[in-house]
C-alpha cells in the first residue's frame, strides 16, 4: 500500500513538471488597422476571428481580450486594388518583439490562406522568443532596472537610480543644455515652432524668459556651445522665414536671454563627435539644395562667423544625420542615418563597415519648399546622435502607428545604446517604446542623465497649443 502512494506521488510530481514545459502561452490578438477596404470595422473582426483560430495550438493558447495575456499580436491590413498587405509583431509583456510577419495577395479570395501563412510564421517566432518552463521557487533578487529597460543578457551593469517628469505647454521640438551650477541646478534651452525658452531646472523647473518669433518665422533646432570661451555657453537657434534661413545667436543675460547675432543664413547643430569636446557645425541652403554646400565648423571671429575646417562625410551625410565613434585602434568611424532611417557605420576612407537591420531616428520637424513646376515639398530634419564620452552612441528610435499612413507622423519612441566593437555596433540597451513621439534629446556626461522631449499632444490651434514633457532619467 505504501508503496502504491508513493508511485502515485511520483506520478503527479512528474505530472506537474511535464505540464510546466507545455503550458501554452496566453496570447492576446488584438483588432488590426484596416485601411482602404468599404467596410473596416467588419474586416477588423474578421481578421482577428481568423487569426485567433489559426495561432491557437498546442503551444499558444489565443484570446481576443488582453487581461492575463503575456504576448500581444497586432497589426494592419491594407488594400490598394485588388491587392493586400497583411503586416503584424508579436510583442512580449516587457516591449521586446518576438516576431514580425507579412504577407501579401492579389484578390480578396486570397485572404484566408494569407492569413494561415502569417499565423504560421508568428507561431515560428513566438515559439523561439518565448518558452514557458516549470521551475522550483527561488529567491530571486530585486531587479536593479525599471520595466522599461531591456538589455541583452550579456550587459547586466545598467540601471537608473531616478526620474522626473515635467509637463511642459506647446508641442516641442528641440532642446539644448546650458551650464550646470554648483549646487546641482542646471540651464536648458528649449523650442517650439514659434518660441525659444530659458528654465533652469532643479527639483523643479522653472521658466525664466521666453522668445516668441514672428508668425513667418518657424524655428527648427536648437544648439548650445561656447565657442568664445567666456563659460556661458551661447545659442544657436535654427530659424526659418519661408524658405530662407534667418538663424539666430542667444546669449543669457542674468534671468534673460539676449540676442548676439542674426539673421545667419546657416543651419545649426552641435556635436560631440566621438565623445570628445563639443563643437558647432553648419550648412547651408541654396536655390536648388536643401543643404549646399560642407557641413563646416562654426568659427567665431570677432562679432561675426566663419565656416572653417569643412568634413568630409559619406555621400548620404549631411549636417543633422552623422556622428563619429572611436575604433578600437583609435581610428575616427563615421556613422549616419541614411535616408532610409539604417545606421550606416563607414572609415575614414569611406569604405561602408556595417549597416544595420533595422530603421532608427525618425522626425516630424521640417519645412517646406517649391520646386519648379510642383507644389509644396517637405524638408524634414533626421534626429540627433549623441556619442557619450566613454565612446556609447545614443540612438532614438520613432515609430508611427499602424494607422498612420505618413511614415513621418509617429506615436511610439524608444531610446537605444551601442557600443562600437569595430566590426559592429552592439546594442548595450534599449528602452520599451511609450506612446509618445520623441522630438529631441539631450545626454548630460557630468551627471549621466538622459533628457527627453516627448511630445504628449500635437494638436495645435487657437485654443489648444499641444504639450510636451521633459523626461530627465539618471542612467548609471
Amino acid at each position: 500500500m505504501k508503496l502504491h502512494r508513493m508511485y502515485l506521488v511520483f506520478m503527479l510530481l512528474a505530472m506537474s513538471v511535464t505540464t510546466g514545459w507545455s503550458t501554452p502561452l496566453a496570447t492576446y490578438v488584438a483588432e488590426f488597422n484596416v485601411l482602404g477596404t468599404s467596410k473596416p470595422e467588419e474586416m477588423k473582426t474578421t481578421i482577428q476571428a481568423l487569426l485567433l483560430s489559426r495561432l491557437a495550438g498546442d503551444t499558444i493558447s489565443t484570446q481576443a481580450k488582453p487581461a492575463g495575456a503575456a504576448i500581444k499580436v497586432s497589426g494592419t491590413y491594407i488594400v490598394s486594388g485588388s491587392v493586400f498587405s497583411l503586416d503584424a509583431a508579436a510583442v512580449n509583456n516587457a516591449g521586446a518583439i518576438l516576431a514580425r510577419a507579412f504577407v501579401q495577395g492579389n484578390s480578396p479570395d486570397e485572404l484566408i490562406p494569407a492569413i494561415g501563412s502569417l499565423a504560421k510564421s508568428l507561431s515560428a517566432g513566438i515559439g523561439k522568443g518565448a518558452v514557458v518552463v516549470a521551475s522550483p521557487a527561488v529567491a530571486v533578487q530585486a531587479p536593479l532596472l525599471p520595466a522599461d529597460i531591456i538589455i541583452p543578457a550579456s550587459e547586466p551593469t545598467l540601471r537608473t537610480t531616478g526620474q522626473a517628469i515635467h509637463r511642459l505647454k506647446g508641442a516641442l521640438n528641440g532642446v539644448a543644455l546650458g551650464n550646470t551650477f554648483p549646487g546641482g541646478d542646471r540651464e536648458l534651452f528649449v523650442v517650439g515652432p514659434s518660441t525659444l525658452r530659458y528654465y533652469r531646472q532643479g527639483a523643479e523647473l522653472k521658466l525664466l524668459a521666453e522668445i516668441r518669433y514672428k508668425v513667418y518665422e518657424k524655428v527648427l533646432a536648437v544648439d548650445s556651445a561656447d565657442l568664445d570661451n567666456n563659460k556661458i555657453p551661447e545659442i544657436y537657434v535654427t530659424v526659418m522665414d519661408g524658405e530662407k534661413l534667418v538663424s539666430q545667436v542667444w546669449t543669457v543675460d542674468g534671468t534673460t536671454l539676449k540676442q548676439i547675432a542674426g539673421p545667419l543664413p546657416y543651419y545649426f547643430r552641435a556635436v560631440s563627435a566621438a565623445g570628445g569636446i563639443k563643437k558647432l557645425y553648419a550648412q547651408q541652403i541654396s536655390g536648388k539644395d536643401d543643404f549646399s554646400g560642407d557641413v563646416a565648423e562654426v568659427v567665431k571671429s570677432g562679432s561675426g562667423y566663419e565656416l572653417k575646417n569643412p568634413l568630409k562625410l559619406p555621400k548620404q551625410g549631411y549636417l543633422y544625420n552623422f556622428n563619429v565613434l572611436t575604433g578600437a585602434k583609435g581610428e575616427q568611424n563615421q556613422v549616419i542615418t541614411d535616408r532610409s532611417g539604417y545606421l550606416r557605420v563607414f572609415s575614414a576612407a569611406g569604405d561602408e563597415l556595417w549597416k544595420s537591420s533595422e530603421e532608427f531616428g525618425g522626425s516630424e520637424t521640417n519645412f517646406k519648399r517649391t520646386d519648379l513646376g510642383s507644389d509644396f515639398r517637405p524638408v524634414f530634419l533626421e534626429q540627433r546622435m549623441i556619442v557619450k564620452a566613454n565612446g556609447e552612441l545614443l540612438v532614438a528610435k520613432n515609430s508611427a502607428s499602424w494607422l498612420m499612413l505618413n511614415k513621418h507622423s509617429y506615436a511610439h519612441s524608444s531610446m537605444y545604446c551601442f557600443s562600437w566593437n569595430g566590426t559592429d555596433l552592439e546594442e548595450k540597451w534599449h528602452t520599451k517604446p511609450n506612446d509618445y513621439y520623441l522630438a529631441d534629446f539631450a545626454y548630460d556626461d557630468s551627471s549621466r542623465e538622459l533628457l527627453l522631449l516627448e511630445v504628449v499632444d500635437k494638436e495645435e490651434g487657437i485654443f489648444d497649443k499641444g504639450a510636451s514633457r521633459l523626461v530627465i532619467r539618471k542612467m548609471e
